[in-house]
Formats: C-alpha cells, sequence, structure tokens
C-alpha cells in the first residue's frame, strides 16, 4: 500500500471516526473504558481512542481482565498493559478470574465471556464510565458470521457482532477496520503488543475459520470474502431488527407481565412461521435473561409444543423459564418453587428438558438433569478387544471435530448408526428403538461439531468408529 507511515495511520483514524459518527457512538463528556487484553486489536484501539477522544471531549480508562487460564503467559499478558497505560499516562484497572468456578453446561469460552463482561461493567461503574469499547474489527465480524452458519443459526446469528450494544453501553469503533489495516496502524505509530498462544490452536472453531476456512475461501471462491460477509452482516442486521419490532407488536396483544405470559394457540399460528419463532425467541430471551444462551432447538421445542397433538406438557428452558401447554394455551414464566421440585435438576418433566455440557478430555461431566455422571478418558493404544456396552463407548478421538459435548437431543440430529454408510435421523432410529416418547428427551447424546457420535444404550457412529488405524481411543462411559 502506498503513502507514509503517517498517511497509513490517518487513513485508519478516519474509518474509524466514521464509524464513530455513524453509530453514534461517542457523545461530548463521554467516559469511555477500553478492554485492553495487550494484544494487537485492544492496543490499536487504545491508541486509536487516546488520539480521537480528545475532539470528542471524552476521557479514557483501561481495563484489563485476566483470566489465567495461560499461567505465566495470562501474567505477561497482565504486566505488558499495565507498562502500556503507565507509559501512556492512562488509568488502568485490572481483575481476575480468582476462584470463580465454570457452571455445569456453559462451555469454557462462555463461562470466560460471561467473567470478562460482569468484570467491565463492574470497573466501568468504579470508574464512573458510561462507554465500553471493545476491540472487534471486520476479521472478527466474518469469522462471527461463519461460525454461525457453520453451527446453523437464524437472522440473529447472520446479523453478526453489532457496532453496539445496550442503547450504546457497549461500542465497537474498530469494527469498520480490517485486520490488515489494524497491523498498519499498529506498524506505522511503532505500537508492539503480545500475541496469545491459544489463537494458534486449531482445537477451537474460531481458529479453524480464521487460519483455515476464509483463506481458503480468499484464495478459491472470492477474493472479498470479508467485506462479503460484513456485508451480509450488516443488511441482516437491519432485517433482524425489523423481525424484532414486528414480533414485539404480535406480543403485545398477548397478556404480559413481569412473571411471563399466556399465549392463545390460535394467534400463534395466525403468525407467518418467521415471525411465530421470532415471536417466541424474543419470549424466551426476556424471561431467561441475556445471558443465557437460548437458540433455535429452544424455539423448535416449544413450537413442536404447541403445534403438536398432546394437549399438555411441560419444558424447562435455560435460565429457569417453563413452558406449559394447557389445551388451546400456551403458558411462558420464569420457574416457582413447585416448578422446581416437580421438574428440577435430576427429574424432567418431558423430552423438553434440554442440557448442553462441554466435555473435558479427559475428566468427568454430571448431568443434574438427569441425574448422571460421565466419564472420558484418553487410552494410548486400544485394548485387544474393545467391547461397547450400553453404558460405555470406545471412538477415534482423532475423529472427533471441535467441541465435544453432551446435551439432549435437537430437532434435524443425524448419526450415522456403526456399519452403516448413510445418516439417518436420530428421531427416527429413536422410534425404531422403541423408545417411549416421554423417554426421548432423557437420553443423553454425545456429539461434536458436526453430528451425534454415541447415543448410549442405542447406537455408536460409524464416523468415531476405532479401527486398526486408531491412534487415540477415547473411553466414555456412564458411572
Amino acid at each position: 500500500m502506498s503513502g507514509s507511515p503517517a498517511d497509513r495511520s490517518a487513513d485508519m483514524l478516519t474509518t474509524v471516526r466514521a464509524t464513530v459518527e455513524t453509530h453514534r457512538m461517542l457523545r461530548p463528556g463521554d467516559h469511555v473504558l477500553a478492554a485492553v487484553s495487550g494484544g494487537a486489536d485492544s492496543v490499536a484501539l487504545l491508541a486509536v481512542l487516546q488520539r480521537i477522544g480528545p475532539s470528542w471531549g471524552v476521557s479514557l480508562t483501561a481495563a484489563h481482565f485476566n483470566h489465567g487460564m495461560r499461567a505465566a503467559e495470562s501474567d505477561r499478558d497482565e504486566a505488558f498493559v499495565r507498562s502500556l497505560c503507565r507509559a501512556r499516562g492512562i488509568p488502568l484497572l485490572s481483575g481476575s478470574l480468582g476462584n470463580a468456578r465454570r457452571t455445569a453446561g456453559l462451555s469454557t469460552e462462555d463461562f470466560l465471556r460471561r467473567k470478562r463482561y460482569a468484570f467491565l461493567e463492574a470497573a466501568a461503574r468504579q470508574a464512573g464510565a458510561n462507554r465500553i469499547a471493545l476491540g472487534h474489527h471486520r476479521g472478527d465480524q466474518a469469522e462471527t458470521v461463519l461460525m454461525h452458519i457453520i453451527r446453523g443459526s437464524g437472522l440473529s446469528g447472520l446479523a453478526g457482532i453489532p457496532p453496539v450494544r445496550d442503547g450504546g453501553r457497549f461500542i465497537r469503533p474498530l469494527i469498520g477496520c480490517t485486520p490488515a489495516e489494524i497491523a498498519r496502524y499498529l506498524r506505522s505509530e511503532r505500537l508492539s503488543f503480545v500475541t496469545d498462544s491459544s489463537n494458534a490452536d486449531e482445537r477451537f472453531l474460531r481458529n479453524r475459520v480464521r487460519r483455515v476456512l476464509l483463506p481458503e475461501l480468499e484464495r478459491r471462491f472470492n477474493p472479498a470474502i470479508l467485506d462479503a460477509l460484513c456485508r451480509l452482516a450488516d443488511v441482516v442486521r437491519q432485517e433482524d431488527d425489523y423481525m424484532k419490532s414486528r414480533s414485539l407488536r404480535a406480543l403485545g396483544s398477548w397478556p404480559w407481565d413481569s412473571a411471563g405470559t399466556k399465549i392463545p394457540l390460535r394467534g400463534l399460528a395466525r403468525l407467518h412461521p418467521a415471525l411465530r419463532r421470532r415471536a417466541v425467541l424474543e419470549i424466551l430471551r426476556r424471561l431467561a435473561g441475556p445471558d443465557r444462551a437460548v437458540g433455535l432447538e429452544h424455539v423448535q421445542a416449544v413450537l413442536e409444543l404447541a403445534e403438536g397433538p398432546n394437549r399438555s406438557g411441560t419444558l424447562h428452558m435455560p435460565g429457569g423459564v417453563v413452558v406449559q401447554r394447557s389445551g388451546d394455551t400456551l403458558e411462558c414464566r420464569r420457574a416457582g418453587r413447585s416448578d422446581r421440585r416437580a421438574g428440577g435438576p435430576g427429574a424432567p418433566e418431558s423430552a423438553g428438558d434440554l442440557f448442553r455440557i462441554e466435555v473435558p478430555v479427559p475428566g468427568s461431566v454430571r448431568i443434574e438433569n438427569l441425574g448422571m455422571r460421565m466419564r472420558f478418558r484418553v487410552l494410548r493404544r486400544p485394548p485387544p478387544l474393545l467391547s461397547s456396552t450400553p453404558s460405555r463407548a470406545y471412538l477415534d478421538l482423532e475423529r472427533i471435530t471441535g467441541a465435544l459435548v453432551v446435551r439432549s437431543p435437537r430437532p434435524g440430529d443425524r448419526i450415522q448408526p456403526l456399519g452403516m454408510r448413510g445418516s439417518r435421523k436420530l428421531s427416527r432410529l429413536l422410534i425404531d428403538e422403541k423408545v417411549p416418547r416421554a423417554d426421548r428427551g432423557r437420553i443423553p447424546v454425545l456429539a461434536d461439531e458436526r453430528s451425534v457420535l454415541w447415543v448410549p444404550g442405542i447406537r455408536l457412529s460409524e464416523r468415531a468408529r476405532v479401527d486398526e488405524g486408531t491412534r487415540h481411543v477415547l473411553k466414555a462411559e456412564i458411572i
């Protein structure tokens, strides 16, 4: 790229100023808390805010969260950020994970994200900041859209990362900048940063998308794939906002209070299927709270209850939300004591008791919904005889893709039964195995990012079959 370092620096500052103005991220007198990990993006964010802040009349504080997951490297990052802020004369607030432990059912990534955001909120209150700035950029946006496509998503997922959130509480001034622009800016300003070694770990989906999938799409399909994905997110975000407003209008015609709502099934059925899904999603999100992972599988379970032949049934959703059908009415509410006694952990009421627990390897997990524990161990060499039982299975560890989870069955789940060439719907397999309908949601499934790998007591997947070429065997068992 032509131009002097000063010109290249000015180009990025122009992009950031345009982003800030377009999305009204800053106003005179604002106090901004910048989240600084010490990585390239956050260092650029801090430097840019310090440069453009005076023109908006804003003050700046930095915040660093030491999650301690990389031992000495995490401490190195904190020391670097302290030195950086001291050199630039910027106040710094720091925090750490401390003795906090991950809640069952939360992935490590989700757990750390929640703790980090909770720290940022607390730090903002301490600093008196009314804005929290994050360093996401166009590369992060493209990766997020692709990840949601891979995992399966509705409009909200394809909308990607919003430039502003919570009424402007969270802002992303770099969201219009590419990774290459940020790298050039850091060079032109002679800014140093630290590198997170976990960013090279391709066990994580985001790293595989960044390091493998995006470069391949750019090389073989579309040199401007990053721009295309970001443009898709921008368009979908507007349409998603419209869908949300339409669904909220529909909700306004149903009785609602702080405890929940009662939906007439005829009224729900009159909505377009897209609005129907969105209305249910908004109800679940309102009741569960913003920090709960309400997804398409939960919405689909509610719609199946609403549209199915059974005139009664109960579902237990994330965040302690209970959905109950009685005749022609669907009631959605926060769980009370009677709900917890009747259908709490260890005593699911129906096939709708949903759970998802990331599997540590080696390690064990407890499925509170079922009162069950599963253990996972790696065998360095296959035993002479691999004899799977209803409560024990052996899988080829190297054939597992991405995160391994134990979860409840989902609509659309498929498995390639051991010895078969094609895949089958899990729902049909459970019917053929004569599993009672009321018990189908009580069966845990072991799955990775591609498909179901094992249904205890029912079937093992051909995709993870152990053979003579297997080097590492995963032993999964119910204990």
